[in-house]
């Protein structure tokens, strides 16, 4: 490794292994022969445009086994967009810290953040080696088989629609319509499929942003469903819209809006249970687990775990051979060992958000085909599954 200390941000939503990564990463950073001291940002770009930094070289075994074990970012994370004053700042700092080495942790727009850090630092004449290291629940980051995160998110998601359809059909309560995460990609949506076994199973009806969302088609599957078997459990991404793109719900309170005046458009599935009674006269519940869907610990995938842990060790292994503005990428478990990693261009990495492949997507009632039900079954792992008496 080149001489000189090291920065490590997190950046963007937390997951329920971010933290597995962020431990696998100083672990390795302060394996022997360790150089230099490590700095952690707080709260991502922010804390660093600050000086709000944490040295962590000191952290014992303990003190990481603690950390790999807890949800959030134990670091503080944020989605902080720095002008080039706030750049300023943040490449005065590496100097006074004697930093020349960053591992940036975090989705497409960290990996862009990385990217843009990186050339503003060779643009003054600063060098320092920039490595990014994957996460989201979202699964949407260009050039990896899959993101640190998205399993465990996916587990959860597919549990609980199988938890759900247990309780709805033990009472009479003909429709709920569950709401996962997910803006601009129906990964997670479309993990709940996982929960199937047979033709009726739930979920009956599935909705991501990858298709466009019609409302009249979907009143006319519901009751159909319901008509059919007596209840229907369906499954919304929080992001779908319509064909002309227009969501098919929006915050409206200016003080649901977050940062850069992003409407926070959580509460579809509330929005869609109300025309469900409007229209069919159906009584229908809405769930929308939210954050928790991103952070439960009850539901971490094992291949999530090892994952999460593989890509930090080899992030700070990048940095010891000397790579920069790379990104560590998984390879596809199907086509390569276990374990297997490779290192690919941010510019890359911080492509358009890598959304479920078309061919992946059956553009009926179940949603996605068998292929995609193949690729995500290793990663997420054996579920509980149940079998009604009634």
């Amino acid at each position: 490794m080149a001489a000189g200390n090291m920065m490590v941000v997190q950046g963007g939503g937390p997951t329920a292994v971010f933290n597995t990564t962020l431990a696998s990463i100083l672990e390795e950073a302060l394996a022997p022969p360790r150089s230099g001291k490590i700095f952690g940002s707080r709260s991502g770009m922010k804390g660093l445009s600050t000086g709000d930094t944490i040295e962590v070289t000191r952290l014992r075994a303990h003190d990481l086994a603690a950390i790999a074990r807890s949800p959030g970012a134990a670091l503080g994370s944020s989605r902080f967009k720095p002008a080039d004053e706030d750049l300023e700042r943040c490449l005065q700092l590496l100097q006074d810290l004697e930093v020349r080495r960053i591992v940036f942790m975090g989705g497409n727009g960290t990996m862009a953040g990385a990217q843009r850090f990186s050339a503003f630092c060779r643009q003054r004449s600063f060098a320092v080696q920039v490595i990014g290291v994957p996460k989201t629940i979202d699964n949407d980051i260009a050039a990896t088989d899959r993101s640190p995160g998205f399993a465990s998110a996916a587990r959860y998601v597919a549990q609980s629609t199988l938890d759900l359809a247990m309780d709805i059909r033990s009472l009479p309560q003909p429709v709920s319509i569950f709401e996962t995460l997910g803006r601009d990609v129906g990964w997670l949506a479309a993990s709940a499929t996982l929960a199937r076994r047979g033709q009726d199973d739930a979920p009956q009806l599935v909705y991501v942003p990858e298709i466009p969302f019609a409302l009249p088609a979907f009143l006319s599957d519901l009751e159909a469903v319901v008509n059919r078997i007596g209840w229907a459990v369906v499954v919304v991404a929080e992001g779908i819209a319509y064909a002309d793109g227009t969501p098919v719900f929006e915050q409206t309170v200016p003080s649901l809006h977050g940062r850069p005046n992003r409407p926070l458009i959580g509460g579809v599935a509330q929005h869609l249970s109300g025309l469900v009674a409007e229209h069919l006269g159906l009584r229908c519940r809405s769930e929308k687990p939210g954050l928790i869907g991103r952070s439960c610990m009850a539901h971490v995938a094992e291949q999530d775990r090892r994952d999460a842990a593989l890509v930090g060790r080899a992030g700070v292994r990048a940095l010891m051979s000397g790579a920069t503005d790379q990104m560590v990428a998984l390879r596809s478990l199907a086509s390569s060992s276990e374990g297997a990693v490779e290192l690919v261009s941010l510019q890359d990495a911080a492509g358009p958000s890598r959304r479920i492949p078309a061919e992946w997507l059956s553009r009926d009632s179940s949603t996605v085909t068998s292929e995609f039900v193949d690729y995500l079954r290793p990663l997420v792992g054996e579920l509980s599954y149940y079998d009604a008496l009634v």
